[in-house]
C-alpha cells in the first residue's frame, strides 16, 4: 500500500505550526534552531499604524520587528494561535489573539491575521494585520515619547 503525500496546503499549514510552537515556545524561550531551519524571511509587512510600519526586507525584518513588540509592549507569552488556514499552493492565513500592556501597564488585546508564504518549505514573507491599528499607534507614540524623554 502506498502511502499518501499530504497536498501541499497541509504542509505549510505544518510549517507555520512549527514556527509559531518554537517561536512561542514557553519553557526555555524560543526555539532559535527550529526558527531558523522553517524561515527564510525574505520581506515583512507590519500595519500597526506608527511611522516604523511598513515593508521591511531582509536585515530590517529583525530590528522592525523588535522594535514593533517594544513599543506596544507586546507580551509574547499572550500570543496564541487560533486558528491556520490554507488553500493554495504557498499561503497559510493565521488567526492568532495578541496581548500587551501599554505604558501605563493597561492590558490591550486583539486578532491579527498574519498571512504566510511558504516556499519549498520555509516562510518566506509575512504580512501582520492588526484589528485595532490606532490603539497600538497611540501605545506606541506615547511609549516613544517617554523612551526619548528618558535618553
Amino acid at each position: 500500500m502506498l502511502s499518501e503525500t499530504p497536498p501541499q496546503a497541509e504542509l505549510n499549514k505544518e510549517v507555520v505550526r512549527r514556527f509559531y510552537e518554537a517561536v512561542l515556545r514557553v519553557s526555555g524561550g524560543p526555539d532559535f534552531a527550529t526558527i531558523k531551519e522553517l524561515t527564510d524571511e525574505q520581506e515583512v509587512e507590519l500595519n500597526w499604524g506608527h511611522p516604523d510600519s511598513g515593508v521591511h526586507r531582509g536585515a530590517a525584518i529583525g530590528p522592525a520587528r523588535h522594535r514593533m513588540h517594544e513599543l506596544t509592549g507586546l507580551d509574547i507569552s499572550a500570543i496564541t494561535i487560533d486558528e491556520l488556514m490554507a488553500d493554495g499552493p504557498t499561503r497559510v492565513v493565521v488567526v492568532a489573539t495578541n496581548g500587551g500592556t501599554d505604558l501605563h501597564g493597561s492590558p490591550w488585546r486583539m486578532t491579527v491575521l498574519e498571512l504566510v508564504d511558504v516556499v519549498n518549505g520555509k516562510i518566506t514573507k509575512k504580512r501582520s494585520f492588526y484589528q485595532d491599528t490606532a490603539l497600538l499607534r497611540d501605545i506606541s507614540l506615547e511609549r516613544e515619547a517617554a523612551l526619548t524623554q528618558k535618553a
